[in-house]
């Protein structure tokens, strides 16, 4: 049902949401490619349908997904105060999506699979990760430029850190019972370690 603009109901809204839900777990228990609409359906208790309906097709439903999923970590990642430095913005940014990761984990576990099945959506994957690459790799530059980030390949520690992050979920579920500390302190500093300017390096420039 349309409100009278034209725009998406309340109760159309609330439909859309409970069926990226329900795929998300439907994905996240039987895979990409079991997931059919009847699957989907099933779990979100509905007809099969109402995924034509409101999406127009299963592939449709499956690009609202991720875009969701997608917005749903971006909105996560978004820091709560400003940092005051590009190595405090990078820790946080780096544990903000840990715990999301660690909150989240079977969201996060569908999306890694867009990425190893191209015929789900390969080339919009594509272009966000190339979207992605790009702003991390400006944050590095705009750091070393600061002097607080070492002078490497910027592009080289983008697509390290990307692919980590990539990783992540993964890692996660592959360890069964989960210690927080591991993902959401220890973690970011394997990078933020890497990468930062130390004190002592700052000393040794000053001379």
């Amino acid at each position: 049902m349309a409100s009278a603009k034209g725009t998406a109901s309340f109760i159309e809204l609330a439909r859309r949401r409970q069926l990226v839900d329900a795929a998300i777990a439907t994905i996240a228990d039987v895979g990409l490619a079991k997931a059919s609409n009847a699957a989907i359906a099933a779990r979100a208790r509905v007809s099969p349908g109402l995924i034509n309906y409101h999406f127009g097709s299963r592939q449709g439903l499956i690009d609202q997904m991720r875009a969701t999923i997608q917005q749903r970590v971006d909105e996560a990642m978004q820091p709560v105060e400003v940092d005051d430095s590009y190595v405090s913005a990078l820790e946080g940014m780096l544990r903000r999506f840990a715990a999301y990761c660690l909150d989240n984990l079977p969201a996060m576990l569908v999306l890694t699979q867009f990425e190893r099945h191209d015929q789900a959506g390969g080339t919009a994957e594509d272009a966000e990760r190339v979207k992605g690459l790009a702003e991390l790799r400006s944050f590095i530059v705009e750091g070393q430029d600061c002097g607080q980030f070492r002078p490497t390949d910027a592009r080289l520690a983008a697509s390290v850190l990307m692919n980590a992050m990539t990783d992540l979920p993964r890692e996660i579920r592959d360890r069964g019972e989960v210690d927080r500390a591991v993902f959401e302190r220890h973690w970011p500093s394997l990078f933020v370690n890497g990468i930062a300017v130390t004190e002592e390096e700052n000393d040794h420039a000053d001379r």
